[in-house]
Formats: structure tokens, sequence, C-alpha cells
């Protein structure tokens, strides 16, 4: 797949091919993590606009349990600045929602 790799050492035998989101041998790359959250938002969007049999409804909400699957395997690959999705998080937390603050005293200027 192209947004993960197969840990699986015999992947060519795989009884589910394509079907790997959901795969503990699935291992998704990093850039993978955005083309997750937007599949999930989509689901949602998807689950609330369209009505749906109870078969179909468990289907759905199937593919969204793989993708908050797979969003958690993704919670511990380091960002580019090397921190974790988890990281940043605890740090939004720590700091109440607020982002940091960084005071830049400017002298006043008077006539």
């Amino acid at each position: 797949m192209g947004d993960s790799y197969c840990s699986n050492p015999f992947w060519s035998s795989c009884p589910h091919r394509m079907a790997c989101a959901g795969c503990d041998f699935n291992v998704p790359k990093a850039s993978a993590r955005a083309q997750a959250l937007e599949s999930k938002a989509s689901i949602g969007h998807y689950l609330e606009a369209v009505p749906l049999t109870a078969d179909e409804r468990a289907i759905v909400e199937g593919d969204l349990a793989k993708l908050d699957g797979l969003i958690r395997k993704l919670d511990d690959v380091p960002t580019l600045d090397g921190r974790t999705p988890s990281q940043i998080e605890a740090k939004k937390i720590d700091n109440h929602g607020r982002p940091n603050s960084a005071f830049v005293l400017i002298p006043s200027v008077r006539n």
C-alpha cells in the first residue's frame, strides 16, 4: 500500500489483502496521519448525512474503528521536529490549550 508497510513475513498469502488499515501487521507511514484523520471526518459526516440500515451502519462504524486504530499507531511516530503527536498534545494540555506565551518588551516612545 502507498501509505503503509506490511510487516507480515507471509504477506503474499494474506487472506485479507488490501484491507490493511485494520491489520496488526500494518505499519503506517507518518504521512498517512493526515489522510486517516481526513477519512475519519468524512466517515463521520457520512454517518450523519446518509440514512443507513443497521447492517450498513455496523460496516461503516467498523471502518471508523479501523481508522481509529491506524491513528493510534501513528501517535508515537515522530513529526519533523522530533516530537510525537502524543507529546505535542500533552504540551497543549499542560498549557490549558493555550499556546506558549513569549513576551517581547517594546520600549515606549514619548515625545
